[in-house]
């Protein structure tokens, strides 16, 4: 069999970090069959013992593809519960995704910090960024009961060439609960990051002229009351603040997003990241079924 080409890296609107790059290179090798056909399913499969690929490249020119429709028919989605910040890359089974946090998509970072989200309001980092991410993806693997021999040597493999260092008691405190990973974002000169109200979510990363001079304090309230204090924000050129109280509404209670929804968009424009606003619109047809 002919060895296909190199994968064309176009699964995010940004560049595929170099860590999940090496699992995609890894994985690549075993997407193609011996009848000249290239199954995206292997791949996206390979790393099952931890989560599915969210994503997989297209066919190589000369091969065929298994699944066309899945390509053609997969739009990148915001997870129920989650926000356009957290993008996912793969996905758990269970109703949870990993992916990365990416509250301001202007800045071109090269590599994120990664959490986990999908099942409840807010995300759970574990990582400050891939490499760290899939380490303790790696040893969240490590700690399951049924794991196959292939999965050890594959989780062996990757360690090796990602310099990685997974355990079974990595994330794990000495009691046997969860580690608490905080959420460390690079704030670069002249912007703030400020935190949601109750610590679960993304907060806000913007430049500082982009939020008030006083101290924001989420006041919950009925949805009119908040998307006019909203749009007062919004009136008066400060849009991180507007967007602080708006997924606070959201994390507080996600049957408001119809509502939130035009006045979120309008936030996100302002402080020009369009990509998170086309994310946004994206939910709004989910969260519509759900009112149903």
């Amino acid at each position: 069999m002919t060895a296909p080409p190199p994968w064309v890296d176009d699964l995010f609107p940004f560049p595929t970090p170099p860590a999940l790059s090496k699992l995609i290179d890894i994985a690549w090798e075993h997407a193609f069959t011996e009848e000249g056909l290239y199954d995206d399913g292997l791949l996206t499969t390979h790393y099952d013992f931890m989560f599915d690929l969210e994503a997989a490249p297209g066919a190589p020119d000369g091969w065929e593809p298994v699944h066309p429709e899945m390509r053609q028919n997969h739009v990148p989605h915001v997870p129920l519960f989650a926000i356009p910040e957290l993008w996912q890359f793969g996905h758990l089974g269970t109703g949870t995704c990993v992916g990365w946090v990416v509250p301001a998509p202007e800045l071109h970072g090269s590599d994120h910090p990664v959490a986990l989200f999908g099942q409840e309001p807010g995300a759970r980092s574990i990582g400050g960024d891939t490499r760290a991410g899939l380490e303790w993806m790696l040893s969240l693997g490590l700690r399951k009961g049924n794991l196959r021999d292939d999965d050890r040597t594959l989780i062996a493999r990757l360690a090796a060439e990602l310099g990685l260092h997974p355990a079974p008691e990595h994330g794990i405190t000495p009691d046997g609960f969860d580690a608490v990973v905080p959420l460390e974002l690079t704030v670069p000169a002249g912007w703030r990051h400020e935190p949601d109200v109750n610590g679960a979510g993304v907060g806000v990363l913007a430049p500082a002229d982009a939020f008030t001079d006083r101290s924001y304090v989420y006041a919950g309230g009925w949805v009119d009351e908040i998307l006019a204090h909203a749009d007062r924000l919004l009136d008066a050129g400060f849009p991180a603040t507007a967007l602080l109280e708006l997924t606070d509404a959201f994390h507080d209670d996600h049957d408001r997003f119809a509502h939130l929804h035009p006045l979120w968009a309008r936030a996100y424009h302002d402080l020009g990241r369009p990509q998170l606003a086309a994310r946004l619109e994206t939910m709004l047809p989910m969260y519509q079924r759900l009112q149903r």
